[in-house]
């Protein structure tokens, strides 16, 4: 049953006792002033019974709670043990100092049936509210810019070999469990001795720059994790799980054959393979990268920040290997339920300027301002060289007009079954005295015209213009929120897997949106 807050203090609270109080301009000092009416907590009636059980700890103080565990990036352990002795939290609580709120295990049911119940966003809508109340945020029409983040996971990454094993280990545990047999057991059951080593790679005594040697290895490793598969009961779902992701393992990274005399072979793969497991104790994790030379391996924060006023309307966790522009309707169709408002635009890098996005936009009738990405450096004549003269809207892309530098025209085309066309020059190139700068192809130069072309060439056109490169630079402001994001630790995931991951980033977030909203509000008074 829903416990709720006393509206009257006990005499031992923090103020009547200790004559203390935090720094008015401080975050703790600031949050202690609206901490009564910032959440409440029929807000969160829908995640307990409305008769069954004793009251619960009013769940306005375990949110409370979380704001701030997230902006101290601090543990479970050490947040319950702050409410027992930390003053600051005991003046936002409004609590004693020397009694603990509750248990552990309290806050993190509470976190739990948030996630269970869809009930995360309350925390950004509450944020958000605070921040039309005091003025901050204004009308019913905004503009966002999205944006992503790199976040490291929280697992351990590993090569193929330990990959493998892992996986194994973590199989032969599951059937241990089923089994009622240890881990111990089932390893000298099924003969498989280099399980019993904290590395498999340890157990093995080879020299590993001899690729043979490693070859080798490998292909006993692969017959250990197939016999192991072949064993497991696959009836069991935590068996089924263990199994499958061990199967997937072996197929991202090795490539198994069978040898004249009919014994196995395997090697590792070259190249990382599309959606590559690179942990196994967290299997959501992806090698992605943020630039050309900027790497990780976790997941993506994705961002969709107020143009105006620099408040995050919406926040979530894609996969690390996504392209940045993955979902981000639905993330503005979530900015729009957070903030009660309407996205009339969106401003992105060119990251999300691609023609697919741009039509995603254009379908759902939305605004989409994004950079588009600058033709690769050659020394040959780009595309943009070509005088493109495109149809009327609703007609075929066959009858696109497209002349080259030298004024000849193209008139040979083949569709690419995806709606765009490709016009070929080949006989206008014989004996063209412009050839050398256009093609080095033998058979003569095309040009490829994209199903989405007139959105891209509007796109270029705009951003070429003085207010259109005006318009790409508000972009800058989510960078802002997520330099905010990355001081409050988003950049290192504290929780395994994205869903858990969503859990910081969008309390985090939270928390950025009110201090932004104080700090605003601090701005405003004289001096």
């Amino acid at each position: 049953m829903i416990g709720r807050r006393k509206i009257q203090t006990d005499m031992f609270d923090v103020g009547n006792v200790f004559p203390y109080s935090p720094d008015p301009k401080s975050y703790y000092g600031q949050l202690a002033k609206v901490s009564d009416k910032l959440f409440v907590d029929d807000d969160f009636a829908a995640l307990y019974s409305g008769h069954c059980g004793r009251p619960s700890v009013p769940p306005s103080l375990l949110a409370l709670v979380l704001i701030m565990q997230a902006r101290e990036q601090i543990s479970d352990e050490e947040a319950i043990r702050r409410t027992t002795c930390d003053l600051d939290w005991a003046v936002v609580l409004r609590r004693q100092v020397g009694v603990q709120m509750c248990a552990k295990s309290t806050l993190q049911c509470f976190r739990a049936q948030l996630l269970v119940n869809d009930k995360l966003n309350a925390f950004l809508v509450t944020s958000l509210k605070h921040a039309r109340e005091k003025g901050l945020l204004k009308g019913q029409h905004l503009k966002q810019a999205v944006d992503t983040k790199p976040i490291f996971g929280r697992g351990a990454v590993e090569d193929t070999f330990n990959l493998i094993g892992h996986a194994m280990s973590s199989l032969l545990r599951a059937m241990a469990g089923q089994s009622g047999r240890t881990t111990t057991q089932l390893i000298a059951k099924y003969d498989l001795p280099k399980l019993a080593a904290p590395s498999v790679k340890g157990a093995v005594d080879i020299d590993w720059s001899d690729e043979t040697a490693r070859n080798g290895a490998l292909t006993d490793l692969v017959a250990d994790a197939r016999k192991l598969i072949g064993l497991a009961d696959g009836g069991n779902p935590k068996i089924k799980v263990a199994a499958g992701l061990l199967e997937q393992i072996l197929l991202q990274d090795v490539v198994e054959s069978t040898k004249d005399d009919g014994s196995g072979d395997a090697h590792i793969k070259q190249g990382t393979a599309k959606g590559r497991v690179p942990s196994v104790t967290d299997p959501e994790q992806r090698h992605g990268r943020k630039s050309a030379s900027k790497r990780f391996t976790g997941h993506k924060a994705s961002v969709s920040t107020d143009v105006a006023t620099g408040l995050i309307l919406a926040a979530d966790v894609i996969p690390g290997d996504a392209a940045d522009a993955t979902q981000v309707l639905e993330l503005t169709e979530q900015a729009e339920a957070n903030s009660s408002c309407q996205i009339v635009e969106t401003l992105a890098d060119c990251a999300y300027g691609s023609g697919a996005i741009r039509q995603q936009f254009a379908d759902a009738g939305r605004e989409l301002t994004a950079k588009v990405a600058a033709e690769p450096a050659r020394d040959l004549y780009p595309k943009s060289k070509f005088a493109i003269e495109l149809p009327e809207s609703g007609q075929s892309l066959e009858l696109t007009k497209v002349t080259c530098p030298a004024g000849h025209v193209s008139d040979r085309l083949t569709p690419d079954g995806k709606g765009g066309v490709t016009f070929y020059f080949d006989e206008h190139c014989t004996g063209c005295p412009l050839r050398t700068a256009c093609t080095t192809s033998t058979i003569g130069r095309s040009i490829h015209i994209h199903a989405q072309e007139y959105l891209i060439q509007t796109a270029r056109a705009f951003q070429a213009t003085a207010v259109g490169r005006a318009r790409l630079r508000e972009r800058i402001i989510v960078e802002n929120s997520l330099a905010r994001l990355g001081r409050l630790g988003v950049g290192q995931s504290r929780f395994i897997g994205r869903t858990k991951t969503r859990i910081q980033l969008v309390l985090a977030a939270t928390v950025a949106n009110l201090r932004r909203t104080w700090n605003w509000e601090a701005a405003l008074q004289p001096v």
